[in-house]
């Protein structure tokens, strides 16, 4: 069982098809159906089911995921380790992000960086609930209770109401969280990390959830069509512009940005670098 037939494992389960699997790989689909079954015949059980919906890995190989991304992580950081000894740097990082961030922060930060290092390959995942499942190896997310991994603090993000530009509402000053019980409301679908869940379950609101987006940018649109009220992290709405207003909320609410990672010894010889990087860049923006 070698590297290759993990890594093609880990596709299935990421795209749930062969045929999708072998153009991100680089074989043919007939070639993907071979090493997925030579690789059941060596650990005695089968991987995966097909059916009219695509294809899943069964029970028993998904309960293998975590051993092998760690095998792969492991396998990630033996070349770059050979790389540095030769006196290169080269290698991929995972980082997973925000939306807010993927905008305002990563780009600069890596069009700096691979100015300077050229060879490693910076793969940007938006998703953040990754970190321990060592799907990514760096994140930039917010601060959550209960955390299990290491986390950098680089700023506190405040937490803004925003409410169409002709409401009532957009009088205010400041706008209190209780104004959001019972009304029409515009909110992201939940995942792990998600801001604005975790801010109204602290404060008990229970706002009637009108629409349910997979960005940020789509409930911004929603607010600026009068069909409902968001909470939005400032990073997010910087310099955006349209028929809404944001509003302080009261009381003050903010989020705590910051990188995280599972642990500097996991951590690949690239990652490590790119870590040191974003943390000077941020500290100093």
């Amino acid at each position: 069982m070698d590297i290759k037939s993990w890594k093609i494992m880990l596709a299935v389960d990421d795209y749930g098809s062969f045929t999708r699997v072998g153009a991100e790989l680089g074989y043919t689909q007939s070639g993907i159906t071979q090493m997925m079954k030579n690789l059941e015949k060596k650990v005695g059980f089968p991987l995966y089911i097909k059916d009219h919906h695509g294809i899943t890995l069964t029970n028993e190989a998904k309960s293998l995921i975590p051993a092998i991304r760690t095998l792969l992580n492991a396998d990630e950081v033996i070349h770059q380790e050979i790389a540095a000894l030769n006196g290169a740097q080269r290698g991929t990082i995972r980082i997973g992000t925000y939306l807010s961030c993927s905008i305002h922060w990563i780009p600069k930060i890596i069009r700096e960086f691979q100015q300077k290092h050229p060879d490693i390959i910076i793969q940007v995942i938006e998703g953040v609930d990754w970190i321990q499942e060592r799907r990514v190896d760096i994140g930039f997310i917010s601060l959550q209770k209960n955390h299990k991994y290491q986390f950098l603090p680089v700023m506190n993000d405040l937490m803004y109401a925003v409410v169409p530009e002709n409401d009532p509402l957009a009088k205010e000053e400041e706008i209190p969280i209780e104004a959001f019980e019972d009304a029409p409301f515009i909110i992201t679908e939940y995942t792990p990390g998600s801001d604005v869940h975790r801010i109204l379950k602290k404060h008990k609101i229970h706002p009637d959830i009108r629409y349910v987006t997979r960005n940020e940018f789509s409930s911004l649109s929603m607010v600026e069509h009068e069909l409902g009220y968001s909470i939005l992290p400032g990073l997010l709405l910087r310099g955006q512009q349209g028929k809404f207003v944001k509003r302080p909320l009261k009381p003050t609410i903010t989020r705590q940005l910051g990188l995280a990672y599972s642990s500097l010894e996991n951590l690949s010889p690239a990652s490590k670098t790119f870590l040191e990087y974003a943390k000077d860049f941020l500290l100093d923006d």
